[in-house]
């Protein structure tokens, strides 16, 4: 394996480790506003963390895409 094909390895499994935790915030993230909005006392309370809730399931479902394609290049690359 050329250096310049090492080097890049080992920066996509540094993103796959930075991603595989960042994953597991973003759900606790997402429960977090879901309990929030179980507990609002007013509608636009409720609708606000259920807005954020939302948002942090897109940021979970981004992360995951990302971790999928970077697994993919990383085994690409391996096979070089």
């Amino acid at each position: 394996m050329k250096e310049e094909v090492k080097v890049r390895v080992n920066a996509i499994e540094e993103m796959i480790q930075v991603v595989l935790l960042a994953i597991p915030r973003e759900i606790n993230a997402y429960e977090f506003y879901i309990s929030a909005a179980r507990k609002a006392t007013s509608d636009s309370s409720r609708d606000l963390f259920v807005t954020l809730a939302q948002q942090e399931k897109g940021h979970e479902a981004e992360l995951r895409k990302i971790l999928g394609d970077l697994k993919t290049e990383l085994s690409d690359l391996k096979t070089l």
